[in-house]
């Protein structure tokens, strides 16, 4: 730790430069009374003399600066700050490391255990996370613990257990002996080692010949260790008869993350940015994919269909939606999640009494629950014809004029009306659906697809709706359900391709396969997260 020395370096720089003090006896050139220099009143002030000398107590070399009085931070320590003070004599001196988030100082490196008995070069990251460099290397020929038997060090025809030690070698339990049999030609199956079996062979001089140990477990019976559990944690546990561990008790000292997860985090970066980094071997984030970059905020909206046969199959795949979904959307830096409806006019042909074009939920907020009690308490629509509203749906949540039919989402203060958005976030629609769309694209031609007749106003169509998307740079990604419509999969293909988007962004989800397609949705979410 750093010695605080502030207080005394500033009450001697105030003295020597006479703070307050009209008549301190430096004239205007700089120099002093006397004919002095300046530098030289600040040594004599008070009759104090300083020592001159305040090493870095890290590195024990002087480190001069340029302006008395100066006060910066620096990092030190395990990912620390510390400030540090210029004083009279132009030297730093430090005060106490604090904030330090690591386990180590970066850039040092240590030798730690590996394998059997082996030893392995590790690295201090940037992050001040241990990481491995390179292979295990100077392993022992054996795990301890392990048995066998082996002919070395015996007469020929004769064999002796060997038991594997703490230093990972093998070592006799017993004297050589010629384990003789009698009916040369003969094989058999004997145990060996930890719970394995080896094959032995009666030899024509009647002695048994062993092959190697094979299927063996993992411990000593009867012995208990500390083993891996969850990330990178670990837990006691016993070792049983055969020759495996039973856990007891529950995980503990776990990382942050499990090895090959990437996250954007701002740790390490100045205030407003992020960075893209890979969860290494020690279950920290501790591989950089990419520096540091202005993060921008995401707001996501599920627009789901409640009509028909789409409410029923959102009833089994709401639970997938939140654990393989919003879960895993809400743990991003700066992520937002709401919820909205679409549905049907309630006008024949079109609908049923009671149904809306497009419904509010709940607006883009941090927390599962306020998700899931909004879609729980999600409306039921009708509907009365094949082709449904989701035109009318997304034109709303982009501030669209709502139909008559619709209730608007309810925002907070300081939010853009129709979805709710936060000001300056990246809006995201993710719709779930298995219907085709009325005033939709026309797979088949041009102008529109099952146009509305006999609504007024008019009701929203595609093209519009586009515009308004584009120029709100909305990402909409559709979970499609309709395994029995060729039509609705061409218009929603159409949909992406005139947003500029890729194909991709449709995922089909008839097959039961939502879990995927939500992985493949934060995968997409969270390659949004820089601009």
């Amino acid at each position: 730790m750093r010695t605080t020395r502030f207080v005394f370096s500033l009450l001697f720089l105030c003295g020597a430069l006479a703070c307050g003090d009209d008549d301190a006896g430096v004239d205007v050139d700089g120099g002093t009374d006397d004919g002095g220099t300046t530098e030289d009143a600040m040594v004599e002030a008070d009759g104090f003399v300083p020592d001159g000398f305040v090493p870095d107590p890290d590195t024990g070399v002087e480190e001069m600066c340029d302006t008395p009085g100066a006060v910066e931070s620096t990092p030190c320590g395990m990912c620390g700050t510390v400030e540090r003070f210029c004083n009279s004599d132009r030297v730093w001196v430090y005060g106490d490391c604090e904030g330090e988030s690591g386990v180590c100082e970066a850039g040092t490196t240590e030798t730690t255990m590996c394998g059997n008995c082996g030893t392995q070069m590790t690295r201090c990251s940037a992050t001040c996370e241990w990481e491995d460099v390179g292979a295990c290397s100077d392993e022992g020929e054996c795990a301890p613990g392990e048995r066998t038997r082996s002919t070395e060090g015996c007469p020929e025809g004769s064999n002796r257990e060997v038991l594997c030690s703490d230093v990972c070698v093998y070592e006799p339990t017993e004297e050589c002996n010629s384990d003789p049999c009698d009916r040369p030609g003969a094989i058999e199956d004997v145990p060996c080692g930890l719970c394995g079996t080896a094959e032995r062979f009666c030899s024509v001089e009647g002695s048994w010949e062993y092959g190697t140990c094979m299927d063996e477990g993992v411990c000593m019976p009867g012995t208990t260790d500390d083993i891996e559990c969850g990330m990178c944690g670990s837990r006691t546990a016993r070792c049983n008869d055969s020759c495996a561990w039973v856990a007891s008790g529950a995980c503990m000292d776990e990382g942050t993350c499990a090895p090959g997860e990437t996250r954007r985090i701002t740790a390490g970066c100045p205030s407003g940015e992020t960075r893209l980094m890979e969860c290494g071997d020690g279950c920290g984030y501790t591989i950089e994919l990419e520096g540091c970059t202005a993060a921008r905020p995401i707001d996501v909206i599920f627009l789901l269909e409640t009509t028909g046969s789409n409410n029923a199959q959102l009833t089994s795949d709401l639970p997938a939606l939140e654990s393989a979904c919003v879960r895993p959307l809400l743990a991003l830096d700066d992520v937002n999640v709401g919820v909205a409806y679409f549905g049907e006019y309630p006008i024949s042909p079109y609908g049923s009494p009671g149904d809306r074009p497009f419904q509010g939920g709940v607006e883009p907020g941090t927390t599962v629950r306020a998700v899931t009690n909004e879609w729980d308490g999600r409306p039921m629509f009708g509907g009365a014809d094949g082709p449904d509203g989701l035109v009318e749906g997304l034109f709303s949540l982009h501030g669209g004029r709502l139909a008559a039919a619709s209730i608007a989402m309810e925002c907070s203060a300081g939010r853009e009306a129709g979805g709710c958005w936060r000001p300056t976030a990246q809006q995201v629609v993710v719709v779930h659906t298995d219907s085709e769309v009325h005033n939709g694209p026309n797979p088949e031609g041009s102008g529109l697809y099952s146009p509305y007749a006999g609504i007024s106003p008019a009701p929203a169509t595609w093209p519009g709706t586009r515009t308004r998307m584009r120029s709100d740079e909305t990402v909409l990604l559709i979970l499609d359900d309709s395994d029995f419509s060729t039509t609705s999969t061409q218009q929603f293909d159409l949909m992406i391709d005139d947003l500029g988007q890729p194909a991709t962004d449709r995922h089909d989800i008839s097959s039961g396969t939502v879990t995927d397609a939500c992985a493949e949705v934060v995968a997409r979410v969270r390659g949004l997260m820089t601009p």
